[in-house]
């Protein structure tokens, strides 16, 4: 199960979503998260926790593509995630 860390808001700035570090987080991470449409919908579901597979199906549900294409998107961006300190 992947979860994303409290302290984190989402925001809207202009035609781009913003993942933005508030209170205690922004001493662990400097700057701001671009997120696009598909990874907005994934962050939302991690938000509350969510595996893998369910993070695959959210994309083969929202978007036209195919499962092998979803669930490599989903690992790259559970990396980046990981790797950025986000996830718990």
């Amino acid at each position: 199960m992947y979860k994303i860390k409290d302290g984190f808001i989402v925001r809207k700035i202009g035609n781009q979503f913003m993942a933005v570090p508030v209170g205690g987080r922004t001493s662990e991470i400097h700057g701001i998260i671009a997120l696009s449409e598909s990874g907005v919908l994934l962050w939302s579901a991690l938000e509350n926790g969510a595996e893998e597979q369910a993070l695959a199906d959210i994309l083969t549900e929202n978007y036209d593509v195919e499962r092998s294409v979803a669930e490599k998107d989903v690992k790259a961006f559970l990396d980046g995630l990981q790797k950025q300190g986000v996830l718990q």
